[in-house]
């Protein structure tokens, strides 16, 4: 349904979000930026840009009377009633509150949280659900990290994570993420493509396009919210995607500047919907205290502090608070990342960086301690042949009084048997001891 949503409006959002040859090299970020200060300038947004509503789940812009696009008068996050399982009872279309019955909120307007952190990514903005236990997700990284399950199937609410695999948590890397220092935080998923290993954060993916959705009559498979890399991506539908979610934020942004001004809620329209928004907040208080406890593992695992995004905002918060210079830090851990194995880098060009550098001291260290012991060997060396020789000389010695021994030998045994001779010749007849046994040594006999 999505990619035939995206074909039907393929000419719904203007042009200008589509990138040319004058904006190519722009990235998401310069457009949201150009965004805010074309608000802070006062200036409208485009008509058509500011009719049209996406849905923050699957990115898609079609509304009918089976899946309207809502909108929250709190935030203004726009989202299909299917996608976050509004109730018939709420589903009525908020997007001109002013002449509708009454308004609709979000989660996060409604239990009165502002800019919730994601425990499942390290990217802000979007649509929220809340846990069982109170804590934030992303309706999209509840949906496409597999092993998040809900309480509450129907309304997509109660989300659960711990029926999700506890080694999942940081362990492995975003290959999108813009800030690298948080693309270990999360869970990350993986391409779906075969035995692609390309990890990646679900807003990250959503924010490059990558997100799927089975058609209707795949919906019964196993894992209807899959993603793929760039490689095994649809470019067209990549670019759709992409589109809609450059238009979503340059809504969101212009809604989020509007929602701050100081006038904005002197208004009677605001007033009515703000005592709405307290009343709401209320029963959604009072139907979370009457909800029975969650179950939580009653064995507790340990868990890096790293993994955490919203962690890691707070704890870069408290060493700004301390004035501890953290990009110096992490200039120095980079450095001392870029030295491991550095013996092992002869094949990095000569220039002035901390690879080279490294490699070259280490290689006159090296260089130094080889010549070293290349001497202290020498003259071990030395030693053995002056050993040698003196050995040499000694095993001569030996061998020319061995062979004056056997020289000896032989004449003995040559006169020997020449008295045996004579002893023969005399008329001796008893028998004379050999010649070959006169050396041997005598063998005692045993009892």
């Amino acid at each position: 349904e999505e990619d035939e949503d995206s074909e039907d409006s393929d000419d719904s959002i203007p042009d200008p979000l589509i990138p040319t040859k004058q904006n190519s090299g722009s990235t998401a970020c310069d457009v949201i930026e150009q965004a805010r200060q074309q608000a802070e300038k006062g200036v409208q947004l485009d008509e058509k840009l500011a009719k049209t509503l996406i849905c923050c789940g699957c990115l898609g812009d079609r509304s009918d009377d089976i899946n309207e696009i809502v909108e929250c008068d709190g935030c203004g996050v726009t989202v299909h009633e299917g996608c976050y399982g509004v109730s018939d009872v709420e589903s009525f279309s908020s997007t001109d509150s002013l002449r509708q019955s009454a308004p609709w909120f979000c989660e996060a307007c409604s239990a009165g949280v502002e800019d919730p952190s994601c425990e499942l990514c390290p990217n802000k903005g979007g649509i929220y659900k809340e846990t069982d236990v109170g804590k934030w997700v992303h309706l999209v990284c509840a949906l496409y990290v597999p092993g998040v399950a809900f309480g509450e199937v129907d309304r997509l609410s109660s989300v659960t994570l711990f029926e999700m695999a506890y080694s999942k948590w940081g362990s492995k890397t975003c290959s999108l993420c813009e800030d690298a220092r948080y693309a270990r935080t999360g869970v990350c998923i993986e391409c779906d493509a075969g035995m692609c290993h390309t990890y990646f954060h679900v807003t990250c993916a959503q924010r490059e396009g990558l997100l799927s959705e089975a058609h209707s009559e795949e919906v019964d498979q196993a894992d209807p919210f899959y993603a793929h890399c760039k490689l095994h991506s649809d470019k067209a539908l990549v670019r759709r995607r992409r589109r809609n979610w450059l238009a979503l934020q340059i809504r969101s942004e212009f809604r989020s500047r509007l929602l701050k001004q100081a006038d904005h809620l002197d208004t009677e329209e605001q007033r009515r919907i703000q005592r709405k928004l307290a009343k709401h907040r209320h029963k959604y208080l009072a139907n979370k205290a009457s909800r029975q406890p969650p179950w939580v593992p009653t064995q507790k695992m340990p868990r890096l502090l790293t993994t955490s995004a919203s962690a890691y905002r707070q704890l870069a918060k408290k060493a700004e608070l301390m004035g501890i210079d953290t990009t110096a830090l992490e200039a120095q851990e980079a450095q001392l990342a870029a030295l491991v194995d550095v013996r092992k880098k002869w094949h990095i060009p000569p220039a002035f960086s901390v690879e080279f550098i490294g490699y070259y001291l280490d290689r006159n260290l090296r260089v130094s301690s080889m010549k070293r012991k290349l001497q202290e060997l020498l003259d071990v060396n030395s030693q053995l042949l002056n050993e040698q020789q003196r050995l040499d000389k000694k095993y001569d010695e030996v061998m020319k009084d061995n062979e004056e021994q056997i020289r000896v030998n032989v004449t003995l045994k040559e006169k020997i048997e020449m008295f045996h001779q004579v002893i023969r010749a005399a008329g001796y007849i008893k028998p004379l001891p050999q010649v070959t046994d006169i050396v041997k040594p005598r063998v005692v006999p045993t009892l």
